[in-house]
C-alpha cells in the first residue's frame, strides 16, 4: 500500500526542517511505501533549498512538484490531491510536527477500501516551540456536540485539514476542474466525505498543531470573548453565512447528480434557504439541524442567515 503525505508548502523556512524530520520518520509496515509529495506555492525564502536538500537524503521518499503560484493553501492542496496517486493520502502543513504513529495509526482506521472515507485525528495546540499549550478541548471549533451530520458540515468545518486522511475512491471522486465556492480543501473534502461515504474520527492526538502568527488558519477557541466580540459585527455574519450557502450551491452543483434522494434533499433545503422568509429560514435551520456548535454562533447564525 502506498502511503503518500501531501506537503503544502509557502515560505517555512522557519519550521520546514522539523517537520519533515516527523514525517520521515513515520512507522509503518515494513511492505507498506510512504512518500511525500510536495508542492510550493512560490516561495521567495530557502524553503525549496532546505526541501532539495531534504530530497538529496531520501530520494526514494520525497517528490517534488514542479514550483508554481497556486494563490492560496486550498489551492495548492488540491493541485497536490490532485497529482496524487496512494492509497491513502494525508494532509500536511509546513509548520506542524507529527508523533511517529500518526501515519501508522491512521490507516489502520480505515475499514472500506470501495467507498470514500475520511479519517481524522486530533491534535495537541503548540507555540512556535512546540511547547504545548493548555486549553479545553470542548472549546475548539473541532469540538462535535453530538454526532458529525453532514447537516453540521454544511454550516460549520469541524476538521482540521492537517490532521486529515482520506483513501483514494475519495480523492478520485472529489478532484474536477473547478470548485465553485469552496471555502477550504479540508471542509470540502469533508462534506464529500458526509454526502458519499463515511467519516471516522480517532479520539487520539497525533500530531502537535503550532499555533503562530503566520498560520493560515489558527485552531479557535470558541468561548473566549475575543473570538465572540469578532463575531459580533453584523456585515461580517452577514456575508459569512451567505458564503455558506454559496459554498452548498457549488458543492451541489457539481456533485448533485451522484447524490441519492436523502443527501440531494439535504443540500436543497439548505441552498433554499435564500428563498424564505425569515420565520421560514429559522425553523427550517432548526429543525433540520443546520446549526453550529455554540451558541454565540447558532444565534448569529439564525439571525442572519
Amino acid at each position: 500500500m502506498k502511503l503518500q503525505i501531501l506537503l503544502a508548502t509557502r515560505n517555512g523556512e522557519k519550521f520546514i526542517g522539523t517537520q519533515l524530520d516527523s514525517l520521515i520518520a513515520q512507522q509503518h509496515r515494513r511492505e507498506d511505501i510512504i512518500e511525500i509529495l510536495i508542492s510550493d506555492d512560490g516561495s521567495t525564502d530557502s524553503t525549496m533549498e532546505r526541501i532539495r536538500e531534504y530530497q538529496s537524503r531520501y530520494p526514494s521518499m520525497i517528490r517534488i512538484l514542479p514550483q508554481r503560484r497556486s494563490g492560496s493553501a486550498a489551492a495548492n492542496f488540491i493541485r497536490l490531491a490532485a497529482s496524487s496517486d496512494g492509497d491513502l493520502v494525508f494532509f500536511c502543513d509546513q509548520d506542524d510536527y507529527w508523533m511517529p504513529d500518526k501515519v501508522h495509526r491512521m490507516a489502520e482506521a480505515f475499514t472500506d477500501e470501495d467507498m470514500p472515507q475520511l479519517v481524522y485525528s486530533d491534535a495537541y495546540i503548540a507555540d512556535q516551540d512546540l511547547k504545548i499549550i493548555p486549553c479545553r478541548d470542548d472549546r475548539l471549533q473541532t469540538r462535535v456536540r453530538g454526532s458529525l451530520t453532514l447537516e453540521k458540515l454544511l454550516v460549520q468545518n469541524y476538521i482540521m485539514g492537517c490532521t486529515i486522511a482520506v483513501n483514494r475512491p475519495l480523492v478520485n471522486g472529489v478532484c474536477r476542474d473547478e470548485y465553485p465556492g469552496m471555502q477550504m480543501h479540508d471542509w470540502w473534502l469533508a462534506i464529500y466525505a458526509a454526502s458519499f461515504g463515511s467519516i471516522r474520527h480517532l479520539p487520539i492526538k497525533l500530531m502537535k498543531y503550532r499555533q503562530h502568527g503566520d498560520n493560515a488558519v489558527g485552531a479557535r477557541d470558541l468561548g473566549s470573548m475575543s473570538y465572540i466580540f469578532s463575531h459580533l459585527d453584523m456585515r461580517r455574519l452577514r456575508e459569512s453565512c451567505g458564503m455558506l450557502i454559496d459554498q452548498a450551491a457549488g458543492f451541489y452543483g457539481c456533485y448533485g447528480d451522484a447524490m441519492t434522494p436523502a443527501v440531494e434533499r439535504v443540500f436543497r433545503d439548505f441552498i433554499d434557504l435564500r428563498k424564505s422568509n425569515k420565520l421560514r429560514r429559522i425553523c427550517t435551520q432548526i429543525r433540520g439541524g443546520y446549526l453550529k456548535s455554540t451558541l454565540p454562533r447558532v444565534i448569529g447564525q439564525l439571525l442572519y442567515m
